[in-house]
């Protein structure tokens, strides 16, 4: 009777706990919107959290608990009530991170003989987390008490229930303490003080879909496939994660140094996650993330085409380029022309002098690597084909109607003149091919009486030229195709200079 009333006194004493400190209203299950779902299955001993992600519960975090011994803890959906730091239980005995479930049922840390003294639990207590050990409420480690307390607002659903089944998370290992000491402190308490705190830190994992080499410019999110999680309780930590630091190679200083993470700078970076979770701890980790340019280079411009025989360049507007360097003038040109059998390699300079000099096909491959390791390569074969058009017809060239009766290598007779006169020997004078003016490119050749051979003659010069000596001056007017097989077309007239004429 004693005992009964001693209990019915503490009873009393925990309601008006929690009347005085709780710090929400009651909410009614009809008004329940909230984020977190607590289910409690008695039979395993496992709480289990679901959250609400986009409409949807789902499992969250798993928690080892202690529910009552012989089912005392009431099975159904309740919604929490209230919550306070510290408070008195059954036989004046105290709990840490007290949350108000339904009656005198709580959600609160294994019981320590002394309120506010964190070294006065029973260490055997601690280690029946996992197995029935109280008279209705749901024992929790301080760490999951705690998270309880500052996440799930009053008015938090709460389902109890029996299953064999522990929960789509599992049951939490749990911690087992040495019971060489009668009571000491929760080794899963956070508070900096605890000189036993041993919970295990949370662990970061980086999936092997994580691209460690990026190639320079391309889209790249650093926290994308990194993953926390805190295996005290199986709760995912992703949100948690930070990148703390972030150091480039140096060349020059032959170190790593601080640097912000771009794809835009060649390089390798060593990056650092961290998770600091306030239930488990902080936990960090490196990797090395290489910043590349090592694609095969893009060739561009390579078509098959027809030149005309005599024409040059075997490179036309062919160019190779990658992400970070012009890799044109590195272009190894292989030739094989008509008949064969083997290509000849050229330097993409002098492929780009290259003179057809055969009618047929010919065959180009344009082949470059990588500036980097490992020296990808692109190659790209093409056909040009090499025919004798209309720019290997002869040029025409003609001369003004007084010169074209002088014309000698076509019957002509010689233009009379007195010794110094003066005459224009361009005005007049034209050259086209295929339809083009070309008269600009006719070359002049002057060979007087006393000369026994032809003279370049300046266009200028011979605009007013003087004819100073007695006899035949030969003028020679020559036009050269500048294609293959560059055919010359001359005219020369012959002048006589008499000083008397008839």
């Amino acid at each position: 009777m004693k005992r009964n009333k001693l209990i019915s006194i503490a009873l009393i004493l925990s309601l008006i706990f929690t009347m005085v400190f709780t710090t929400t209203s009651t909410v009614s299950a009809g008004s329940y919107a909230g984020t977190y779902w607590l289910k409690v299955n008695e039979q395993r001993n496992v709480v289990t959290a679901y959250k609400k992600i986009d409409g949807k519960w789902k499992p969250w975090r798993a928690m080892l608990c202690s529910t009552g011994i012989g089912g005392a803890t009431p099975k159904g959906t309740f919604y929490t009530q209230g919550r306070w730091n510290w408070g008195l239980l059954m036989n004046d005995v105290y709990g840490q991170y007290c949350t108000h479930i339904t009656d005198d049922i709580l959600f609160h840390s294994v019981y320590y003989t002394e309120g506010y003294d964190k070294s006065s639990q029973p260490t055997s207590q601690f280690n029946l987390l996992g197995s029935a050990a109280s008279h209705g409420c749901i024992r929790l480690s301080v760490m999951d008490a705690k998270w309880i307390y500052e996440n799930c607002k009053a008015g938090t659903k709460v389902t109890i229930y029996r299953s064999s089944y522990a929960g789509p998370l599992g049951k939490p290992e749990g911690i087992t303490v040495s019971q060489s000491r009668y009571q000491y402190w929760d080794p899963t308490d956070p508070d900096p003080a605890n000189p036993y705190y041993r919970l295990k830190k949370p662990i970061i994992t980086i999936s092997s879909k994580k691209k460690t080499e990026v190639q320079y410019g391309s889209a790249y999110k650093l926290k994308n496939y990194v993953n926390a999680k805190d295996p005290n309780t199986s709760m995912n930590l992703k949100d948690r994660i930070k990148v703390s630091k972030v150091r480039k190679w140096s060349s020059a200083k032959k170190r790593y140094v601080s640097a912000r993470f771009s794809t835009k700078k060649l390089g390798t970076y060593k990056i650092t996650y961290t998770v600091n979770d306030p239930y488990s701890g902080k936990a960090s980790q490196t990797i090395k993330i290489k910043v590349v340019d090592n694609k095969a280079p893009v060739i561009s411009g390579a078509k098959s085409r027809t030149v005309t025989w005599g024409d040059t360049n075997a490179v036309g507007n062919v160019t190779a380029k990658q992400a970070t360097a012009n890799r044109t003038n590195f272009i190894k040109v292989y030739i094989k022309e008509p008949g064969a059998e083997k290509y000849k390699i050229y330097k993409y300079s002098s492929a780009k002098k290259y003179k057809f000099k055969k009618t047929g096909k010919y065959s180009i491959k344009y082949f470059v690597k990588n500036k980097y390791k490992p020296y990808r390569s692109s190659t790209k074969i093409i056909t040009i084909t090499s025919k004798k058009g209309a720019v290997n017809r002869d040029p025409k060239l003609s001369l003004p109607p007084e010169f074209a009766d002088a014309i000698i290598n076509s019957g002509g007779t010689p233009l009379l003149m007195k010794p110094g006169a003066q005459a224009d020997l361009v005005t007049g004078v034209k050259a086209s091919h295929n339809g083009k003016d070309i008269s600009s490119q006719i070359r002049i050749f002057i060979k007087g009486p006393q000369d026994t051979a032809f003279k370049t003659v300046p266009a200028e010069d011979a605009a007013a030229w003087t004819f100073t000596d007695e006899g035949d001056y030969q003028i020679k007017y020559s036009i050269k195709n500048r294609y293959t097989p560059y055919q010359t077309v001359s005219k020369i007239v012959t002048v006589r200079i008499e000083t008397e004429t008839l």
